[in-house]
């Protein structure tokens, strides 16, 4: 999705992870359009692809909270773009 998005604006994506604490953060910033709408991002089959499936962020947090984590999807402070955060406990 990062990539989709950076590609729309020839954004960049960067990659990265840091210890809080108990867990581990790994985040995912892209430099696209940003997200125009949260509220539907992880109901099961919504897409606003053609193509799509929206099964991927629904399952995607799923499977965090499953392991004691979270998935969270924001646009980015002070830049075009969005980031998701993965947060996993040690």
């Amino acid at each position: 999705n990062a990539v989709d998005a950076a590609l729309e604006t020839h954004g960049n994506v960067a990659i990265g992870w840091r210890e809080t604490g108990d867990s581990v953060e790994i985040f995912i910033e892209d430099e696209g359009p940003g997200i125009m709408n949260t509220a539907n991002l992880f109901v099961p089959f919504f897409t606003t692809k053609p193509d799509g499936s929206g099964i991927g962020l629904a399952l995607s947090r799923q499977i965090a909270e499953a392991h004691g984590g979270s998935l969270s999807l924001t646009n980015r402070q002070n830049h075009s773009g969005a980031v998701a955060l993965l947060c996993l406990p040690r």
